[in-house]
């Protein structure tokens, strides 16, 4: 027996140990960090035990081998002025934390995040490393800080046994803000921690991100407005429509008011006025007011009481100067009732068969939910990522007002499909005149192939004797000796080729009045060439995009080019010279074009007798003119052409 006494002894003077050990000052176990309580990135301080306060201020208290044992216990992290006693704060004073961290975790902190109305002094293990607004004494003095949208600041530990922490830091106008607006006042305290690169990376586009999302809910709520106003204005009878114009435009208001930072610079007095009192009276007075569109809107008579419920909202915010009841109690059980009163009516509706009440069904509940939601993560119940933070807040005030459009869309849709059978009536009527109509078109479309057939067909045929005519040029050109005449009869003969090949094009493409120049340019060049058998020894760049022309215009440009380009060959290369030619077409605006041909050859005399016969200059010229065209020439450096034009009107087949 005594074994076994003995071991129970042993067993309970443990337990005892083990008690006392657990049940001692979380003071002296230091806090420790670790990579598990990072948050999305962030890790704050939360450390209720670990925190130790002063009243008064003192260089000193940075040090982190002062000792601090005899602080007293305040956590600052959603410090409200009336936790703080009055004998504890004069306006100023000093928080200090020690904790401990592991080497990877010290190594994936990037920045130092602060969140407070007040003005700081941050030291870590006795350095200064950041400040927030500006500390002082004197409230006359003091510059407080503006949490606004701005990124986390960086920050580097460096890693050691332990780490102090301590926070100089004044906020004397929080008192005061809570003697005027009592629970909308700010915290007297502060929020801070340390983020790593997911966090960092969250806060250099918090700015962005809140923006888009406010941007997201004003402009459906503001869309929605305008079309539930114009509806109103249209049926004035219609009184659910004032009702639902009213709700959506304090839902309006209250996202303006909730990111109000995103425009106006606040402090710890004017901010309240904004985001808590304003923000939180405009969303209670709409959504006080949903269940009584509904009945509106349903003709549910039994249910106009409802619009009584808009007094709470009121009721609400006068607790916030006058403090009552609880709030997080007093909200929860309003909004389970508004979701009750709402549930109750969509019921009634639905077996009254409204068609398309499950739209305002999803609309209705889904807000209250989505607040539902939000209170509980703003009370720390719940905690949600930044995303689905995000979505819930866009969901919670565009839900409610997207849902009633779609109903009252849906029963219009229904009133025009009643209509839609008289329309189909008369329609049918109109079926027969439109097969007459279409029979008329398919003769009409018929004879138009057969007349585009034979357009082709006389492009083909044009194309061909062309042909014939270079093909008896050529046999001309091989019984001549004479040089000069086997000169002028190769210039003709690529002449009517320039003319067989716009044909060709024509009769090929779907466009039988117009014809892509580009393309034929480039065929065009390659014929010349091949003809002086000049391929090798010089190139022709074509730089232009594709562009279609009329036939009128494609014809003389087509042979302003061979005229230009043979004339290229023959004087701007001499004694076997290698050489380029750059040849483009562009639309300079609207219906202006330029053609522009130009060789980097020996150039052309302006003021002297000119080489050849200088028929293809005339040529030119005449072609020019025809074309309404202005030629400019340049010879300083080589030969450049410009002709300047402007479309020639044509309709397309």
């Amino acid at each position: 027996m005594k074994p076994s006494i003995s071991k129970y002894l042993y067993f309970l003077v443990y337990v005892f140990i083990i008690f006392n050990i657990s049940t001692l000052d979380c003071y002296a176990q230091k806090p420790h960090i670790e990579d598990g309580l990072f948050k999305e990135g962030l890790l704050e301080l939360k450390f209720k035990d670990g925190w130790r306060y002063q009243p008064g201020d003192h260089r000193e208290w940075a040090n982190p081998d002062f000792d601090d044992s005899n602080w007293y216990k305040i956590d600052p992290t959603g410090l409200k002025a009336y936790q703080m006693p009055d004998s504890l704060w004069s306006g100023y004073g000093w928080w200090r934390i020690t904790f401990t961290a592991d080497a990877k975790t010290i190594e994936s902190i990037e920045r130092l995040y602060f969140y407070s109305w007040g003005a700081a002094e941050i030291y870590l293990d006795g350095e200064l490393v950041e400040t927030y607004g500006n500390f002082s004494r004197d409230p006359q003095l003091e510059k407080t800080y503006t949490p606004d949208y701005a990124g986390d600041r960086p920050l580097k530990i460096t890693a050691q046994e332990q780490h102090t922490l301590a926070v100089r830091f004044s906020n004397h106008q929080a008192k005061r803000n809570h003697q005027i607006f009592r629970y909308f006042s700010e915290n007297l305290g502060f929020n801070i921690g340390f983020s790593a690169a997911v966090r960092a990376q969250f806060s250099d586009y918090r700015y962005a991100n809140s923006f888009a999302t406010l941007s997201v809910i004003v402009v459906v709520l503001f869309i929605l407005l305008v079309l539930h106003l114009l509806l109103y204005i249209k049926f004035r009878r219609e009184e659910p429509y004032l009702v639902i114009t009213l709700i959506t435009f304090f839902f309006l208001c209250a996202a303006v008011c909730a990111h109000i930072l995103l425009f106006v610079n606040l402090n710890g007095f004017t901010n309240p006025i904004f985001s808590s009192i304003l923000n939180s009276t405009a969303f209670g007075l709409g959504y006080g007011l949903l269940p009584y569109s509904l009945s509106l809107l349903f003709r549910i008579r039994q249910f106009h009481w409802t619009k009584h419920l808009f007094w709470l909202a009121l009721f609400r915010t006068f607790n916030y100067f006058v403090h009552i009841f609880n709030f997080i109690l007093f909200d929860a059980t309003i909004i389970l009732a508004v979701i009750i009163l709402m549930m109750v009516i969509m019921r009634i509706a639905i077996k009254e068969k409204n068609k398309g009440a499950l739209y305002v069904t999803f609309g209705a509940i889904g807000t209250s939910v989505f607040l539902l939601v939000n209170r509980m993560v703003s009370s720390d119940i719940i905690s949600l990522s930044t995303s689905l933070y995000y979505l819930d807040l866009v969901l919670l005030y565009i839900s409610y007002p997207l849902g009633i459009y779609i109903y009252i869309t849906n029963q219009y849709g229904r009133l025009f499909l009643a209509m839609e059978q008289e329309v189909q009536d008369r329609t049918h009527q109109l079926n027969a005149m439109i097969a007459d109509l279409t029979q008329t078109q398919k003769e009409l479309s018929t004879k138009n192939d057969e007349n585009v057939l034979l357009l082709k067909e006389i492009h083909h045929r044009v194309k061909n004797n062309l042909e014939v005519v270079s093909g008896l040029l050529a046999l001309q050109f091989a019984k001549i000796d004479d040089p000069n005449m086997q000169e002028v009869m190769l210039s003709s003969q690529n002449r009517v080729k320039s003319m067989g090949i716009l044909h060709q094009k024509l009769y090929q493409s779907e466009q039988l009045a117009f014809i892509e120049m580009k393309n034929y340019f480039e065929n065009l060049c390659e014929n010349i060439l091949d003809s002086y058998n000049e391929t090798d020894r010089i190139k022709v760049n074509i730089e232009m995009a594709e562009l279609e022309l009329d036939v009128d215009t494609a014809v003389p440009l087509g042979l302003i080019v061979n005229e230009l380009l043979t004339n290229s060959l023959k004087y701007a290369f001499p004694k076997g010279q290698k050489g380029k030619i750059e040849l483009s077409l562009k639309n300079l605006n609207n219906d202006n074009f330029q053609l522009k041909i130009s060789d980097n050859g020996v150039g052309k005399p302006l003021i002297g007798k000119a080489l050849g016969t200088g028929f293809g200059s005339q040529l030119v010229d005449l072609l020019t003119r025809q074309i309404d065209g202005k030629l400019i020439q340049d010879v300083s450096n080589g030969t450049m052409i410009l002709i300047n034009f402007e479309r020639q009107v044509a309709t397309k087949f």
